[in-house]
Parts: C-alpha cells; structure tokens; sequence
C-alpha cells in the first residue's frame, strides 16, 4: 500500500472504538482492513452490564460487593475502505466529514424521536389518569375523595427486604393503615381473569385500583403502598396523583370538609442490593420457608408458608433482577419529580432502618413547613397560572368587540399606526421596544385589549408607565418648581426571531 493510502486508512480507523485501532505506526494491510471489518459487524449490540445504577447516589451502611459495570459497546456500521494507488487521498477529509455529518444527524434523531416518545408518553398518562381518576370519583363522589396525608412509595431490587421492613416503618412513621401491595390489588378476579385470557393489565386499571385502595384508607394517618409506579407511565399518574390531591385541598380549602383533605406528603423509599446478594437471600428465603412448612405438617403446629416458585429458581431470580435494572429508567424519571437516594439495604435490619429514617428526614427538609406553606398556598403554581390562558384570551376579546366596540378600535388603531411599524422595523431582531405618550393607553380597558390582541397575534408584550417631570416654570412668589408630569408607555414586544442564512459565494 502506498504511504499515502496508509496515512488515509489510518486516520479513517479512528472512526472505530479505540478497541480495533492499530498502534500509532502501525501500517494497515488490505487483508487486515477486511478482517477489521468481519470483527466489527460481528460485535454485540449490548454487553451485559452489572449493576446499573453508576449515575445514582447510594447511602451505604456496610461495603457491598458491587460487580464493575460494563457499558454497552457501541455497534458501528462503518468499515475500513481499501483504496489502491491509484485513489485520490484527496477524497479523505471529505469522506470523514461525511462520516462525521451522518453520525451527528443519527443522533439528532434519535434525540428528536427520545423526545417526541417523552411528550407522548406523558400525553397518554394524562388521558390515562384524568379517566382513572373519573370512574373512580364516579362511584365515590367528589367531597368523599379523601387520600392519606402521608404516602411511603416503597420500592426496591428482589430481595431487598420490602417485606421486612415494612413493620418497622408503619411503626416509626405512626402509620395504622394496613399497607398497599400492588401485586394484591392486581390479583383479583378480574386482573386474573385479564390475565387468563392472555391480556395484559393496563396502566389505566392499575391505577383506578390504587386510588380505590387509597380512598379506603383513613385520611387522617399515612398508608405505604408498596411496588408502585413500575413504568414510565405510572411515575407520570404519580406526579398528576400528587397534583390532584393539592387541587382538592384548594378547593375544599374555606369548606367544612377542609380537614379531610390534607396537604399531600409523599415519601419514596428505594431499597438497593447487589444481584449476587438478591440472589443469595431468595434462595436462601425459600430453604427457610420450605424447612419451616416441613416443620409445621411434621409437628401440626404453627401456618404453613406461601412458596414462591422465584424463591428456588436461579434463572427466574435472575429474570426478576432483570425486571429491575430495566425499570431503572423510571427510578431516574421519578427522582427528578421527587429527590431521593437510593438505599442500600445490605446491612442488619436496624442500621437499614436508621438509614431509611434519614432519607425521610432529607426528603422533609425539601418541603415548607405547614405554616408557611398554608401562607403562601393561595398563589397560583407557575405550571398552573397558563392553562386556561388561551379561553380567557378569546373571552377578553370578544366581549370588547361585542360590547365595547370604541374602545376595541381604539386599540386596534394603536396598534396599527404606532405598533406594527416598529415591530417591522426590527423583524429579524425578534423584539421591539414601542415608546409612547399616547393618552389612551391611561384607560386599563385600552391597554388590557392592546395586550390581548397582540397575545393572540402570537406576540408576548409585557407594558410599562413611567412618569418623567420637567421643570417648566418657578413661583415668583414661593419660589416652588412648578413641574409638568408625562406619562410615557413602553411595550415590550417579543417574537419569533428570524435567521438570515448568508450566500456562499462560489468561485
């Protein structure tokens, strides 16, 4: 090969993983180049990984075996091309330009399309909730959709010890209610017969059981609701769960129901253990429970034990690990919703339990207390303030035009003779600072309708009046600076900016 074709080879070979790249002087051959390229359409897509959750803090309370995670290797579709002597290594930095434009527009895409699902998936929870939330509020009644004040959201790897600990943290929390368990509610008859029939379980169903469950809970103390949410979907019913539960507190707020429906305090606990040490408990689990039920039918004393077919199986534990690492997306998804630490429940039940109670106390020192949150309560979430902007907008406008016409063409002619002309002005800027005297801006009406027609134009205005004083005379007399007073109007006037793309000019 020629030292020319060498050099382009190997600056094409950096577009591979540093796996397969050759030492720095290292010449690439054409059978070499061919069987570089068998190795890399030959990579796994994936390498399996340990554990998963490198991006997540842990409380630790004793040094776990951890297994180093592996990322998963990067599949690549490119090849190493073999030129002869007579190729024109002049193509080379337009080949790897191009190279480089492709894989920049992949990943726009698959940004683009990781985005549009987001948008989706939180469009569908909407509609999921909002009709859950109705069925069940159908069957109970608005003024009787009284939740817990206080909901632990318990979660964690198999093994981890949910179970375990729940006693505890009914106890320490001063919680009465008999704790939620997500896989009781879904196996009901109907969830069974779903189930039975091949069909799986929708979102919808499991949350219209969950807010049933809870409203037969009492409000006045917490419940622990344990494997819930499990999809990206459930977290997003999870947040709109938490808002609904503020809405109802607002509006029964100046009612005589308003101590039945409290400020809503949610608590997330995610138990963490190592898959080796899931694995080890759930098999150990289910050697105790078997010795103990052959104990009970030995003896005729005592209650034979439910038998998890998981508790025996290494494939089928592993396979429920697995469950939980693929759902770590969603624990990501909720921490931004609700901050939390992931705990690890390696230790002895009661430095776990020390460690839980700590987490609680982090989460609480993320809220306002009661007072000064019932203070501030009656302000408007920003989230809030714009959802019913656009129906007020057209009721704003319609009703001056129908009602008030002057004052509606006043401001329209405002708008027209001193407005658009400076917004023209300044088109490709994408704002404009509108400076007037005009007297009629001084009627809240006119202004109100001057704001409005250019909101519903597309057009974000905000308005400012100041007041300038000119000295325009003295009292002989008193000598007193006798001032006149101008009210000026500046509009702020935002909008789309538009980019003027240069012509190349081509020689």
């Amino acid at each position: 090969m020629a030292p020319s074709s060498a050099r382009f080879a190997t600056k094409q070979a950096t577009i591979l993983p540093r796996l397969l790249s050759p030492p720095a002087q290292q010449t690439i051959t054409q059978p070499q180049a061919v069987a570089r390229r068998l190795c890399c359409s030959e990579l796994p897509r994936a390498m399996p990984s340990g554990i998963p959750f490198t991006g997540a803090r842990v409380l630790l309370s004793a040094k776990a075996p951890t297994t180093p995670s592996l990322p998963p290797l990067r599949h690549y579709s490119v090849s190493l091309p073999v030129y002869n002597e007579k190729s024109n290594v002049n193509k080379a930095p337009a080949l790897a330009a191009a190279a480089a434009q492709e894989e920049t527009m992949n990943d726009a895409s698959s940004q683009k399309e990781k985005q549009e699902k987001r948008i989706s998936e939180i469009k569908d929870a909407k509609l999921i909730f909002n009709q859950a939330f109705k069925n069940v509020q159908d069957v109970h009644g608005r003024d009787n959709m009284r939740f817990p004040k206080e909901i632990i959201w318990l979660m964690g790897a198999p093994g981890s010890g949910k179970g375990t600990h729940t006693p505890a943290i009914l106890r320490a929390r001063g919680i009465t209610n008999p704790s939620i368990s997500m896989s009781s509610l879904l196996s009901t008859p109907e969830c069974k017969d779903l189930i039975n029939k091949g069909l799986m379980i929708s979102d919808g169903k499991v949350v219209e059981n969950l807010l049933s469950a809870l409203l037969d809970c009492e409000p006045e103390v917490g419940v622990l609701v344990d494997g819930f949410p499990r999809s990206e979907v459930q977290v997003e019913c999870l947040k709109l769960l938490h808002e609904r539960m503020h809405e109802l507190r607002r509006e029964y707020k100046q009612t005589p129901f308003k101590d039945y429906f409290p400020r809503p305090t949610f608590r997330i606990c995610v138990l963490y253990v190592d898959e080796e040490i899931s694995l080890g408990r759930q098999l150990m689990r289910g050697k105790l429970i078997k010795e103990h039920n052959a104990q009970v039918l030995r003896s005729g004393k005592g209650e034979v034990r439910e038998e998890r077919v998981t508790d025996y199986d290494e494939k089928l534990i592993r396979a429920r690990y697995q469950i939980f690492k693929d759902h770590y997306s969603c624990l990501l998804k909720l921490s931004k919703i609700f901050p939390f630490h992931l705990i690890n429940a390696v230790g002895d039940i009661d430095s776990v339990m020390r460690i839980i109670l700590k987490e609680f106390e982090y989460q609480s020192s993320l809220e306002l207390e009661h007072d000064t949150y019932e203070a501030i309560s009656h302000i408007p979430l920003a989230t809030k303030i714009g959802i019913h902007a656009r129906q007020d907008l057209i009721r704003r406008l319609e009703h001056y035009c129908e009602t008030e016409p002057d004052i509606f063409a006043k401001a329209v002619r405002f708008i027209d003779q001193e407005v658009s002309p400076m917004v023209a002005r300044h088109a490709i800027s994408g704002q404009a600072l509108v400076r007037s005297d005009n007297p009629m801006l001084s009627d809240p009406k006119i202004a109100e309708v001057v704001i409005s027609i250019l909101s519903e134009r597309g057009y974000a205005v905000t308005m400012d009046e100041r007041i300038h004083e000119t000295p325009k005379r003295v009292d002989p007399k008193t000598w007193e600076i006798i001032l006149e007073r101008t009210h000026v109007f500046a509009l702020n006037v935002r909008f789309p900016q538009h980019h003027i793309q240069p012509l190349e000019q081509k020689f």
